[in-house]
C-alpha cells in the first residue's frame, strides 16, 4: 500500500525557501496528498543543497495559515503539553510513519523523540521540518523564553531568543529538548458573556471555537460560568452535552467536506474526533454516510481560504428531512 504526505506542507516549504532567495520546486499531485517517496526525495535534496537551517525556518509560516483547520486546531492549544497531545492525535489521523513520542516531561520542559518503525529512522531533513513547525507553534501556546536543543550526550542548542541559530547535528537529529522559563498569562475565556443569550447558543459558539479540545461538561460549565447541574438542564432540549457536541462536530465536518479540499484525516482531527474510525462511525451515525461518501455526493467548489466555520445543510438533506416531517 502506497503511503502519502501533505502537498500543502511541501508547498509551504517552497514558499519559505523562496522568501530566503532559494528557488525550489516542490512536487505536486493535483490534490491534497502526494506519494511519501516524493516528499522524502524533495526534502533530502533541499537538505543536501542548502542545509537544514532553511527547513527549520519553514515553521515560521505556520501561524500565518489559520485558515487551515489543522493549524487552527493546533493554535488553540492551552499550553505546550496540550500542543504535543494534539500533534500526536493529528499524526494518528494522518497515519504518519514517523511520530513524535514524549520521553520525559516536566512543568517547563519536554524531551521528545521523532521516532519511526524499528529499523526505519527518520531522515535529518524530515526531523528538521517537524522540529521547525513545533518550535514555531510553542511560543503561541504559552512557552516563553523557549530554548530547543537537539541530540544525545551533549545536545546542541539550535533555537534561543526567538530564532534558530545553528543547524541540528545530522546524528540523533530526532531527539529534541524543549525548555521554557515561564508560562504565558492565562488566555481569557472565549465564551459569550452576554447573560441574555441562551446557553445552547453560547455552548455552540464555544465548542466551535475549539473543537479539537478534549471538552468535558465541567470545562464547559467553567467557561460559561454556569453550574454543572443547571447547564445539564439547559442543554437537555438540544440533546444534552454529548448530543450537542456530536452535532456541532458533524456540522463543521460536513461544511469542510463540502467546501474545502482538506483531507478527511485533517478534517477529523480539527473537529475533535479521536481517530479515523471514531470519525467515520460517528459521522455515519448522524448522516447515514461515511465522510468520504458524503464528500463525493455533496462537495462544492472550495472558497479561497478553504475554511468554513458555519456550514449550511445541503439542500438535498433539508428537502429529504422536510419530506419526512409530518
Amino acid at each position: 500500500m502506497e503511503e502519502y504526505a501533505s502537498a500543502r506542507l511541501l508547498a509551504l516549504v517552497q514558499q519559505s525557501l523562496a522568501a530566503e532567495g532559494i528557488p525550489v520546486t516542490a512536487p505536486t499531485s493535483g490534490g491534497a496528498l502526494l506519494p511519501l517517496a516524493a516528499k522524502r526525495a524533495f526534502l533530502r535534496d533541499v537538505a543536501r543543497d542548502h542545509g537544514l537551517l532553511p527547513l527549520l525556518r519553514v515553521g515560521s509560516l505556520m501561524p500565518a495559515s489559520p485558515s487551515d483547520p489543522a493549524v487552527a486546531a493546533l493554535l488553540c492549544s492551552a499550553d505546550p503539553h496540550d500542543l504535543f497531545e494534539r500533534w500526536q492525535r493529528l499524526e494518528r489521523f494522518t497515519h504518519s510513519r514517523h511520530r513524535v513520542v514524549v520521553r520525559e516531561r516536566g512543568a517547563e520542559r519536554l524531551v521528545v523523540e521523532h521516532a519511526g518503525p524499528p529499523g526505519e529512522p527518520s531522515h535529518a531533513a524530515e526531523d528538521a521540518l517537524v522540529l521547525g513547525v513545533l518550535t514555531a507553534l510553542l511560543p503561541l501556546c504559552g512557552a516563553r523564553e523557549l530554548s530547543v536543543a537537539v541530540g544525545s550526550g551533549e545536545p546542541v542548542t539550535v533555537y534561543s531568543r526567538g530564532a534558530f541559530m545553528v543547524p541540528p547535528p545530522r546524528h540523533d537529529s530526532g531527539l529534541w529538548w524543549f525548555t521554557w522559563s515561564r508560562a504565558a498569562p492565562a488566555v481569557p475565556s472565549r465564551a459569550e458573556t452576554d447573560p441574555g443569550r441562551d446557553e445552547v447558543t453560547r455552548t455552540r459558539r464555544l465548542l466551535t471555537a475549539d473543537l479539537a479540545r478534549r471538552w468535558t461538561l465541567g470545562d464547559l460549565s467553567a467557561e460559561l460560568g454556569v453550574p454543572v447541574r443547571s447547564l445539564q438542564r439547559r442543554l437537555s432540549g438540544a440533546g444534552g452535552f454529548s448530543g450537542l457536541l456530536g452535532a456541532v462536530r458533524t456540522e463543521v465536518a460536513a461544511g469542510l467536506l463540502m467546501h474545502s479540499d482538506h483531507t478527511v484525516g485533517v478534517i477529523g482531527f480539527a473537529c475533535g474526533y479521536a481517530d479515523q474510525p471514531h470519525f467515520t462511525r460517528h459521522f455515519k451515525l448522524r448522516t447515514a454516510m461515511t465522510p468520504a461518501v458524503y464528500r463525493s455526493v455533496f462537495q462544492q467548489p472550495a472558497p479561497s481560504d478553504g475554511w468554513t466555520g458555519s456550514p449550511r445543510e445541503p439542500r438535498d438533506l433539508r428537502e429529504s428531512r422536510n419530506r419526512r416531517t409530518p
